[in-house]
C-alpha cells in the first residue's frame, strides 16, 4: 500500500479491511448476477423456481450494500486513506450502488414476468429480449471480472459493448411502437414489454458504470464523458 503508513499491526489490519471490502463487493456482485439471470429465466422461459428466487433476492442485495457501506466508512474514518486506496474505496461504494439498482431492475422484470410472461413468450419480441439479456448478462460477468483483475483494457471493451445493447433496444423500440399503434387493445402488454426492455438496457448502463470505475481506480480518470463512451448509440425513451 502506498497511501497509508503505520505500525506493522495496523498495516496488516488495513490490508485485511481493504481486501474484505473487495471480497464483499464481489460476493454482492455474484448475488446480483444470479438475480438478473433468474429474472430473465422467469421472463423468457417461465422458470417458476428461479422466478420465486428473483422475487425475493432484492432484500439480500440491500443488506449486503449496507454492510459494505458501513465497512467503507469505518476504513476511511480509521485510516484516512489516500491515492490508490481512496480511489478503490470510492469505486467500491459507487459500484455497490449500481449493483443495488441492478437488483431493483431484476425484481421489476420478475414482477412483470408474473403479469404477462405467458403472453410475452408468444410474441415476436421474446427473441429481442433474449438477445439483449444475453449481451447484458455477459457484460455484467465481465465487468465484475475486470473489477477484480483491475483490467482496464477489458473495461474499455465492456464500455463499447453497451452500444450493441442500445442498438438492439432502439430496433425493437420502433417495432413495439408500431405494434402498439396497430393493436390498441394490447397497449397494456406493450407498455410492460417496453418496461422490460428498458430494465435490461439500464442494467447494461450499470455494468458500463462498473467498468468505468476500473479505469478510475487504475488511472484516476473519469471516462464517463470521454471518447470511450461518448460515441455510444443513445436509446429512445
Amino acid at each position: 500500500m502506498d497511501s497509508y503508513s503505520g505500525t506493522p499491526h495496523t498495516l496488516t489490519r488495513y490490508d485485511d479491511d481493504i481486501n474484505a471490502l473487495r471480497t464483499m463487493l464481489m460476493n454482492m456482485g455474484g448475488v446480483a448476477e444470479q438475480h438478473f439471470a433468474d429474472a430473465l429465466a422467469y421472463l423468457l422461459d417461465g422458470d417458476e423456481e428461479r422466478g420465486a428466487r428473483a422475487l425475493n433476492q432484492d432484500y439480500e442485495i440491500n443488506r449486503m450494500e449496507s454492510s459494505i457501506d458501513e465497512l467503507a466508512i469505518q476504513i476511511i474514518a480509521r485510516y484516512s486513506p489516500m491515492a490508490n486506496d481512496l480511489r478503490t474505496i470510492m469505486s467500491v461504494v459507487k459500484a455497490i450502488t449500481d449493483l443495488e439498482r441492478i437488483g431493483d431492475k431484476s425484481e421489476k422484470m420478475a414482477r412483470i414476468a408474473e403479469e404477462i410472461g405467458p403472453i410475452l413468450r408468444h410474441t415476436d419480441f421474446i427473441g429481442h429480449l433474449r438477445v439483449m439479456g444475453r449481451i447484458v448478462g455477459g457484460m455484467m460477468h465481465d465487468a465484475l471480472d475486470a473489477f477484480v483483475r483491475l483490467d482496464t483494457i477489458a473495461a474499455e471493451e465492456i464500455i463499447r459493448r453497451d452500444t450493441h445493447v442500445n442498438e438492439e433496444y432502439n430496433a425493437v423500440h420502433r417495432v413495439l411502437l408500431k405494434y402498439m399503434n396497430e393493436n390498441p387493445n394490447s397497449a397494456d402488454v406493450g407498455l410492460r414489454i417496453l418496461s422490460c426492455m428498458r430494465a435490461i438496457e439500464r442494467v447494461g448502463d450499470h455494468c458500463t458504470n462498473i467498468a468505468e470505475y476500473v479505469i478510475f481506480q487504475q488511472k484516476g480518470a473519469d471516462v464517463r464523458h470521454s471518447n470511450i463512451s461518448g460515441d455510444k448509440q443513445r436509446t429512445q425513451i
